[in-house]
């Protein structure tokens, strides 16, 4: 009684509510054979790395903490890697000879059904004999659109009774079951939509209408709802390579009309295959998105007012909003937006300093291939045949470290009279002012600093460049040569 008393008398505490137990980690060990001595087993996963060095014996464990959910990742020891699948509670034991990689790849343990069924559908379709490529090897060598289908079809159908034939036998989770099925049908798709471009380009044809009929195969109108799922970042990544290969079938023949009625029928087509579904949005904002980085900028401006009106992802719209507003700045006849850096010297350099002078000016980085070989290799003729004109060739290196930057312009004997080489600070706003998000990319401004062409001709492109710069001397519209 008297406990009881006590109890009554005593304040009450209100207990606070137990959330969810913690998920249990995952566990990876195993035994690399042959494996090169002094590297590091690397799991990549839902944004973490676990990592721990390999005893000397060719053994690991890991330990895989954070798994809310099920989640892919990849493992990776020394140049190898491959695909993991792994869920909380896992347990899994791996075993392979290091120099036969991926086809003496095995797992054991709880959660090694999956993991299996990657292991052997890399081996058997990607990285055995005779697919050392992938399917596009074969692919490309097929002489007619009916035949590459012909070998879509059949490849993809070995990949889906292999599946069905491994999930017979083993148990697979649902939702892995069906990501793997997607996986099949989106690099069916992928390769069919890139042989139209591949058409065109080789044979100089254009698949016939019904072509594009494989379409209505695909599950376009829930493609949207996948990212509800656990991330998959290699179904992440084929679905972007499927949004942006999407352009061969809204314009087979390449060529998109400046026509404001063409931004109509493009919409209408989309939404035949996607319907009124963020998938549509995700292909058209990819699909204006690519024209402008392929300086189609009229093109997008004309198709803008559709866009804005069909658009249902305001994100999207706000961001293609503004990329517009400063494109526009960006048109020809408008003034260049003005610059100050410094050179190799360490001394400032303005675009203004260059008043009076045709500038080609060129955003390149040491760490870009491209941009390398377009410097070595094409830019020397041109600046020779513009030796005694009055052409700046003016190059902006980006996301370069000084020290690199000035012992690649040394090495490459990129220095000469008629260039200008400045560098961008991390964090200046210039490239961003430039709309520059890939590299190289090229500027033709003229004399009177206003900008002539956007995505002006590589070096590369030979006599396209130089008719370019002949014509930007020859415009009378700007000041003499140095006038201020």
């Amino acid at each position: 009684m008297l406990l009881l008393l006590a109890s009554l008398l005593l304040p009450s505490v209100s207990a606070k509510p137990l959330g969810p137990p913690a998920a249990p980690p995952a566990v990876l060990s195993g035994r690399l054979t042959h494996a090169p001595a002094g590297d590091t087993v690397r799991v990549f996963y839902s944004g973490h790395i676990a990592k721990t060095v390999l005893q000397p014996d060719g053994t690991f464990k890991l330990t895989i903490p954070a798994l809310k959910a099920s989640s892919y990742g990849r493992f990776s020891y020394a140049k190898q890697q491959t695909s993991l699948f792994l869920s909380p509670g896992d347990n899994i034991q791996l075993t392979l000879d290091y120099p036969q990689f991926d086809e003496t790849l095995q797992y054991t343990g709880r959660g090694s059904a999956p993991n299996n069924y990657l292991a052997q559908w890399l081996w058997r379709f990607i990285y055995g004999p005779g697919n050392a490529q992938g399917p596009y090897k074969q692919f490309i060598t097929a002489t007619t659109p009916q035949e590459l289908q012909q070998r879509a079809d059949a490849f993809r159908q070995l990949q889906q009774t292999f599946l069905a034939s491994y999930a017979k036998d083993h148990p697979l989770p649902a939702a892995f079951r069906r990501d793997a099925a997607l996986h099949i049908d989106l690099d069916w798709a992928l390769s069919q939509l890139d042989y139209a471009s591949y058409y065109r380009a080789h044979r100089g044809q254009t698949v016939p209408a019904t072509y594009f009929d494989f379409l209505h195969q695909l599950p376009l109108r829930t493609l949207d709802t996948y990212p509800s799922r656990e991330p998959n970042a290699e179904i992440d990544g084929l679905l972007q390579s499927f949004y942006l290969a999407y352009r061969n079938r809204l314009t087979p023949t390449g060529v998109i009309s400046t026509d404001p009625t063409e931004a109509e029928r493009l919409y209408a087509l989309a939404t035949a295959d996607f319907g009124q579904t963020k998938g549509r949005d995700k292909a058209m904002v990819t699909f204006y998105s690519t024209a402008l980085s392929a300086g189609l900028d009229s093109t997008v401006f004309a198709a803008y007012p559709t866009f804005r009106r069909l658009n249902r992802d305001s994100v999207a719209g706000q961001q293609m909003r503004r990329t517009l507003q400063q494109l526009a700045r960006l048109q020809p006849g408008q003034p260049a937006p003005p610059f100050t850096l410094r050179n190799q010297a360490g001394q400032e350099v303005s675009l203004a300093d260059f008043r009076g002078k045709v500038v080609y000016l060129d955003f390149w980085g040491t760490w870009c291939g491209p941009c390398m070989q377009e410097m070595t290799e094409f830019s020397p003729a041109i600046k020779a045949r513009f030796a005694k004109q009055e052409v700046v060739f003016a190059y902006i290196s980006v996301h370069d470290a000084e020290a690199n930057w000035q012992r690649t312009l040394a090495d490459k004997h990129f220095l000469s009279e008629q260039s200008v080489h400045l560098r961008h600070p991390a964090g200046a706003p210039i490239a961003a002012t430039y709309q520059v998000d890939s590299f190289p990319t090229y500027f033709l401004i003229g004399r009177d600093g206003r900008i002539i062409m956007r995505n002006a001709p590589r070096p590369s492109s030979g006599d396209k460049l130089v008719a370019a710069l002949e014509q930007a001397l020859a415009r009378t519209d700007s000041p003499a040569a140095g006038s201020k």
